[in-house]
């Protein structure tokens, strides 16, 4: 009987020894911690006016929506359209970005009509904790829209008619020139105008027409105060149409000036 209970005392024993190793060696050595898995943070992160989740396409307001509103609004314009971008991540998918743009839109009000306003997406650069918190990133850009210039992206698109040379001597133009001379006026940013044409015509001859019709467009920002010495003139030709040459609507799109600011 003795013998059986001092067995029975060494192998407790040695079960405790074995048990206190154990803790020792995930507790206490830095090669072999087990870390507790936290639960996700799931604390809303205030980041502007207007906020998304993860996955979902409904805009979030808070207290800095209304006058964010209004500096939106107050920006219009006649002749522009209101260009809104919704954020997304690469592993959401490009068309939440744009379900996201008209819910952000809907937070307007009824303000502006839907033919006035533009939906696209953009992506956003994925970071650490963008599952569990809120998140920004819309975009709303006033772009101009009408027969004569057309504002896409980074650049301002200046149409002319067949064989013309000459900008086009009307209030959308001089209005909008006069604004991109406005912008220059802080900055030390330049102007590019790169001159296009349509494909009919000698390539030579296009070419020549091409540059005649940047270089206008440059006399025009000179005289609205902007440094020559700001302002690069080059021209395409008919090499580099956006549009279906064998129509005549395409054909009056390609017959263009580009204006970027870099």
């Amino acid at each position: 009987m003795k013998k059986i209970l001092a067995i029975i005392t060494l192998l407790l024993f040695l079960i405790l020894l074995w048990y206190t190793k154990e803790r020792y060696n995930t507790c206490c050595n830095d090669s072999n911690v087990v870390m507790k898995q936290e639960k996700p943070d799931l604390k809303v992160k205030k980041h502007g006016p207007l906020v998304y989740k993860w996955n979902s396409g409904e805009a979030i307001t808070n207290d800095l929506w209304d006058a964010k509103k209004v500096a939106i609004l107050s920006s219009r314009s006649t002749g522009k359209t209101l260009q809104i971008l919704g954020p997304y991540f690469k592993d959401e998918g490009k068309e939440i970005g744009i379900t996201r743009a008209k819910s952000a839109f809907a937070k307007l009000g009824n303000i502006l009509k839907i033919e006035n306003v533009e939906f696209g997406s953009k992506l956003i650069k994925y970071y650490d904790g963008a599952i569990t918190s809120r998140f920004e990133g819309t975009e709303f850009n006033w772009l101009t829209r009408n027969e004569n210039i057309t504002e896409i992206e980074d650049k301002a698109l200046i149409y002319f008619p067949t064989n013309s040379t000459k900008k086009l001597s009307n209030a959308n133009i001089i209005n909008y020139l006069e604004g991109v001379a406005n912008s220059l006026k802080d900055n030390t940013k330049k102007v590019v105008l790169s001159g296009h044409t349509d494909s009919q015509g000698n390539a030579v001859i296009n070419k020549k027409l091409a540059l005649d019709r940047a270089i206008s467009i440059k006399n025009e920002l000179i005289r609205l105060g902007v440094v020559a010495n700001r302002i690069t003139t080059v021209s395409f030709g008919k090499e580099k149409p956006i549009a279906d040459n064998n129509t005549a609507t395409g054909m009056q799109k390609n017959r263009r000036v580009e204006l970027e600011i870099k």
